[in-house]
This record gives structure tokens, sequence and C-alpha cells, in this order.
């Protein structure tokens, strides 16, 4: 399968980037990226973002309400870059396991190369909110991502009539789990999979992860479906 590498997306620009509500939300993405959703304060981000308290509250009302606008704002460019991949497809029995994991996996695993890094701060968001549930963040991710997950379980289903619904679910959650893998690997703080190939695996080339991402997980998508244990006599 030939991955062209598209034009450059572009985020939606919903805010002017010199808002005081668009700084308060790049600098909380930051902010809390590095130090966790609930170790975050609301001083280090009015801090980061050269804004007060109150700044925060005429805007958001709530840090609950940050958190949300700030999962939204990298989130939705993202999922956006997704549906519309997905639709420049070709559309029935045309439509491949390859077509559908590119349209999945390609937009994170690029903007993560971004020079701004926003993607790959969603990566470590993503991670911090699996790794230390709450309530609220796990309503927000719901919110985010449910619908556009059902979709594309959906798509793999129709590339590859053979797969059970069930194997579906499974096959697209590893498969993400795997992308924030190695996201999070191609961190300029982590470079372990390079470091450990010496150099081999190129982690910094968006195109070699995704070609290497896509085999991977193709091949996943195809195996044969998991024994079910037989009952105990």
């Amino acid at each position: 399968m030939n991955l062209k590498k598209p034009r450059s997306p572009e985020a939606p620009a919903a805010k002017p980037k010199d808002s005081t509500r668009s700084k308060i939300v790049m600098a909380a993405l930051r902010v809390f990226a590095a130090r966790g959703f609930e170790a975050a304060s609301l001083k280090e981000i009015t801090t980061a973002s050269e804004t007060n308290v109150a700044a925060i509250h005429y805007h958001f009302g709530s840090k609950e309400a940050l958190i949300r606008e700030v999962l939204q704002t990298v989130a939705d460019p993202v999922n956006q870059l997704r549906m519309e991949m997905l639709e420049r497809q070709p559309a029935g029995p045309g439509r491949t396991l390859e077509h559908v994991l590119e349209a999945l996996l390609a937009p994170p695993i690029r903007l993560s190369a971004d020079a701004t890094g926003d993607g790959r701060l969603l990566t470590r968001l993503i991670l911090q909110a699996r790794a230390l549930p709450s309530e609220f963040t796990s309503t927000a991710l719901v919110q985010q991502y449910d619908s556009m997950a059902l979709h594309f379980v959906q798509a793999l289903r129709d590339a590859e009539p053979g797969l059970s619904e069930a194997d579906a679910f499974w096959r697209y959650a590893f498969a993400i789990g795997a992308m924030h893998y190695i996201v999070a690997d191609s961190d300029a703080a982590n470079h372990r999979l390079n470091r450990l190939s010496g150099g081999l695996c190129d982690t910094d080339d968006p195109e070699a992860i995704l070609r290497q991402l896509i085999a991977f997980v193709v091949a996943g998508m195809r195996a044969r479906p998991a024994s079910t244990p037989s009952p105990s006599p």
C-alpha cells in the first residue's frame, strides 16, 4: 500500500490565537501533560499563560470545564482528519483494512511530529487519564472518542467481513494502544526503541512508524480468532 503523506493538515481555528481564552487553553495543555489533571494547579496554569485565576473562571467557570476544552481542542482536529481521510478512501469492496487503518492511525502519528508537539501532548493526556482515571476525565474521553471509535470498528468489519464484532472491538483497542505507545516512545525524552535498535528504528520518522504500525495491525486484524477455553469438567 502506498502511504502518501497529505499536505500538512491545519487544525480548525475557532478562536483567535492571541485571545486570552486560547492562551489559557494552550498553557493548560502543557501543564496538564507535564503534571497530570489532578496535580496541576490553576496557579501553574495562570503563571504559564500569564493570566489570572479570575480569567479562568470568567472563560471556563471551573477546572473541569477547562479540562474538557483542552481535550476538545487537541482531539477534535485529529478526529476530524480521521473522518475526512476515511471518506476519501474507496467505498464498498475497494476499501481495504489498510485504507481504514491509515485513516485511523495516520493523523495522530503525523500530528505528533508537528513542530508544536501538540499531537504528542494529546497522547500524554490520554495515557494519564487512563492511568489515573476519574469519573470526570473518563466521561470527557467518552464524549471525544466513543462515536468515532464505533464508526471505525464498523469500518474495520466492513473491510474484513470475517472479523467478528467482538474481535473487531478487541483488535481496535490493541491498535490504539500500540499507536499511543509508539507516539509516546518517539518523544525526545524517551527514544527507547531508537536506542535499543541502535538507530535501526527511526522513531523521529512518522512515515516509518506508520508503515510498520499498519503492517503490524493488519496482521493482527487478520489473525485467527482467539480460541475459547474449554469449560472445566
